[in-house]
C-alpha cells in the first residue's frame, strides 16, 4: 500500500477551548484599553504640572520686576542713607557752602522757628552770601531742632528734616530755600507751616517732585534730635551762635563777623 502523505492538521478545538482563547482575547484588549487610558491620565497630569510650573514662575517673575521697577518714593528712599543721616553734612551736621579748601571757616547755628535767627539772616545774609561767592571763606550751617515746643505740629524738627531733603538738589537749591523757611518764618506758639507749603517751597527753590514723600515721611526725624543733641553738647546754649574758626562770637552783627574773619585772615 502506498504511504498517505497529506499533511497532518491540529485537531480542531473544542467548544470549551473556543471560549477560553475568546475570553483571553477580550481580556487582552480590555487591559489595552486600560493601559492606554493609564497613559492619557498621565500625561494629563504632566501637562498640568507643567503649566502650574510655567504660572508659578511667571508670578515669580513678575513679582521680582514689581519689586525691582521702583518709583518715586523708591528713588527717594534710595536717596536716604542707611544710617538715616543726610550725605552731605560734615561731622557736625552742618552744610557746607562756599570754598573747598578755605581759610577762614563760619559756622552758623541757627532753629528755623528762631525769630532771632530770621533777624539774623535778614541783618548778616547777606554778607555771608559774599562769603560763600568767594574762594576763601567757609560757611558751614548747623541747622537744629529745638523750638519744637514753640509750635504744635513740631515745626522746627520738621522744616530741618525738610532742609535734609532739599539738600541732595545740591547747594544752590538748598539756599534759595533755606531763605525761603526764614522768610516764611511762622509766628511762635502757632500751628507751624504744613507740608504742603514746605513742599510747595522746596519745589519753587528747585528740588525735584520727589521732595515730597520725603518731607511728609519726615526719614530725617531721629537724625534731627540727635544732631541738636550733639550741638548742645558741644556748647551750644542758643540760636543763632556765631563760630569763627572754631571761636564763638559774642554778638553776630554784619560789622563783628567781618573783623573776625579779617583777623582770622590776617594770620
Amino acid at each position: 500500500m502506498s504511504k498517505d502523505n497529506t499533511p497532518k492538521l491540529p485537531p480542531l478545538p473544542d467548544d470549551g477551548s473556543r471560549a477560553e482563547a475568546g475570553r483571553a482575547r477580550r481580556e487582552a484588549a480590555a487591559q489595552a484599553l486600560r493601559d492606554q487610558k493609564k497613559a492619557a491620565r498621565r500625561r494629563r497630569v504632566l501637562v498640568q504640572i507643567a503649566v502650574g510650573l510655567v504660572v508659578v514662575l511667571v508670578g515669580v517673575g513678575i513679582t521680582v520686576l514689581a519689586l525691582n521697577s521702583g518709583d518715586d518714593d523708591a528713588t527717594v528712599a534710595a536717596d536716604v542713607p542707611a544710617s538715616g543721616i543726610p550725605a552731605q553734612v560734615n561731622a557736625d551736621g552742618a552744610y557746607v557752602t562756599g570754598a573747598k579748601k578755605p581759610k577762614v571757616t563760619i559756622q552758623v547755628v541757627e532753629d528755623f522757628q528762631c525769630p532771632i535767627c530770621q533777624q539774623f539772616e535778614q541783618v548778616s545774609g547777606s554778607l555771608l552770601d559774599e562769603y560763600i561767592s568767594g574762594d576763601v571763606v567757609q560757611v558751614q550751617y548747623r541747622t537744629i531742632a529745638f523750638l519744637d515746643r514753640m509750635s504744635s505740629t513740631e515745626y522746627s524738627t520738621r522744616a530741618l528734616n525738610a532742609s535734609a531733603c532739599v539738600m541732595p538738589a545740591g547747594e544752590d537749591v538748598w539756599r534759595r530755600f533755606h531763605t525761603a523757611l526764614f522768610a516764611n518764618q511762622p509766628p511762635e506758639q502757632g500751628d507751624g507751616l504744613p507740608d504742603e507749603t514746605l513742599i510747595s517751597l522746596a519745589e519753587q527753590a528747585g528740588a525735584p517732585d520727589s521732595v515730597a514723600s520725603c518731607i511728609t515721611d519726615q526719614p530725617y526725624r531721629a537724625w534731627t534730635a540727635s544732631t541738636t543733641q550733639a550741638a548742645f553738647d558741644a556748647g551750644v546754649t542758643g540760636t543763632p551762635t556765631i563760630f569763627v574758626n572754631g571761636t564763638k562770637l559774642d554778638a553776630f552783627t554784619p560789622d563783628v563777623i567781618k573783623a573776625a574773619v579779617d583777623k582770622a585772615l590776617a594770620k
